[in-house]
């Protein structure tokens, strides 16, 4: 069985040495990894070329999402990981991902992400770690930096990330919320898994506690939203 581990990286020069580093030491070996690159004006692409890796520039639509979906385009594992590249996995994460992807009926997984940058996101991290496998919404913790879905789904999987944009502008979300799109539609496929067996950590991007508190109740409110919507959501896809 094939595994692809796709990368997304934009500026991120501080941290994507350390990303793939993480990736390539990793117990279970991935067959295929590729980094994109996207909209990037400092060294990440340069950085990324000393490393035994397919890394692909990408200068299209501005934002993340974007990215995902012409990475998709080259991958060929028949597992697919994703990973962003501010973040870095434990060396079992690829392991660990598969093995809860091969689980009956499982179509999308995920793994306890922790956070590092913020007091508050480090004395969030045990909680979450715990929690993140006990709580009954399974979809609200798959997050963008750490994901896993089976290769034959992958084109599901970008045309649902392709909608995400339309669908985050009809409910007038503060962003495309594209990895919580993608969770609630997967759910309709098969079963969404989490594991605190292993994790990926993740740099947060905000610089104070209190703007961490603020993309929380943000994120919270986005979720409502959606799950609402989808209640009613006629089958166009």
């Amino acid at each position: 069985m094939k595994t692809s581990v796709l990368i997304i990286a934009h500026n991120e020069e501080r941290y994507i040495a350390e990303c793939i580093r993480s990736v390539l030491r990793q117990t279970k070996k991935p067959d295929e990894v590729v980094l994109m690159v996207h909209n990037s004006t400092d060294q990440t692409e340069a950085i990324a070329k000393t490393f035994p890796i397919t890394v692909v520039p990408f200068s299209g639509s501005v934002g993340i999402t974007y990215a995902r979906i012409e990475g998709l385009k080259h991958l060929s594992g028949d597992v697919i990981l994703c990973i962003d590249g501010d973040s870095y996995a434990k060396e079992n994460w690829v392991a660990e991902m598969v093995a809860t992807l091969e689980k009956p009926g499982n179509v999308l997984v995920g793994s306890w992400v922790k956070y590092k940058g913020t007091i508050f996101g480090f004395l969030s991290n045990w909680f979450n770690k715990f929690w993140c496998v006990r709580q009954k919404k399974v979809e609200r913790w798959i997050w963008g930096s750490s994901f896993a879905f089976w290769g034959r789904d992958k084109e599901y999987v970008r045309e649902v990330f392709e909608k995400s944009f339309a669908l985050s502008k009809e409910l007038g979300l503060s962003r495309n919320v594209d990895d919580y799109w993608l969770a609630l539609f997967m759910k309709k496929r098969g079963r969404l898994e989490i594991t605190n067996k292993t994790h990926v950590v993740s740099y947060t991007k905000e610089v104070s506690t209190w703007e961490v508190i603020r993309r929380n109740r943000e994120n919270m409110q986005n979720a409502a939203r959606m799950e609402q919507f989808l209640k009613n959501y006629s089958q166009r896809d």
